[in-house]
């Protein structure tokens, strides 16, 4: 593999397990809304998934915590809410070691479309690691990671895309769509048996081929 000066890692499916992420809209937020409105889990699940699908994936509010407990009126503190979904938040074993290591031998950023509320929840025992954490809803207002929004970490981050490489669980998203402002790109499949050459099974396989360039 060429080398790199820069790593750029998604967070769901390639940090941490995706359940993580559901709980806090499947669970979390129903739980609170059921015990601000005195009713059952099962109720409060019925209506909140209900008002979810009135909002769009393509509409950057649908990704916002704070959004939903104003929409859904609930009073429960964002603060409470956010120390009970890290509590759930459960790490791939690979993770803390390949961190670590990835940020003492590269640039070392996030790039997801996770709020910045729950990505800075969710890292907050590795901040030190990550020079930057961009959001595609909190950082520039777009719900996907576009290549829009690539190029725009590429601006702010002061590497060109053929300096980057990109690390996460999506084909489109993290995968094929930074390729398209010249990014090179990783899969990572932590559920199934990678397939093809750009595949891998950990972070940890990725970068043992990864050669840093010199500084």
């Amino acid at each position: 593999m060429k080398k790199v000066k820069a790593v750029s890692l998604d967070v769901t499916g390639t940090l941490v397990e995706g359940r993580s992420v559901k709980r806090f809209w499947d669970h979390l937020i129903p739980a609170a809304y059921a015990s601000e409105k005195h009713i059952s889990f099962n109720e409060a699940y019925t209506r909140v998934k209900k008002k979810y699908s009135m909002v769009s994936r393509d509409d950057v509010r649908w990704y916002l915590p704070e959004y939903w407990l104003r929409e859904l009126n609930i009073n429960m503190s964002l603060e409470n809410l956010l120390e009970e979904f890290r509590r759930g938040v459960a790490f791939f074993p690979d993770v803390a070691p390949t961190v670590k290591r990835l940020s003492s031998q590269y640039v070392l950023i996030v790039s997801s479309n996770l709020s910045s509320i729950l990505l800075q929840t969710i890292l907050r025992d590795f901040k030190e690691h990550f020079s930057r954490v961009f959001s595609s809803v909190s950082t520039y207002c777009l719900p996907y990671k576009t290549a829009e929004f690539y190029a725009k970490v590429c601006s702010e981050t002061g590497f060109s895309p053929g300096e980057f490489l990109h690390v996460g669980d999506s084909k489109t998203y993290d995968f094929l769509v930074p390729r398209i402002i010249g990014m090179d790109s990783i899969l990572v499949k932590r559920y199934s048996n990678p397939e093809q050459q750009y595949e891998a099974e950990s972070l940890e396989k990725i970068f043992s081929s990864v050669v840093p360039a010199s500084t």
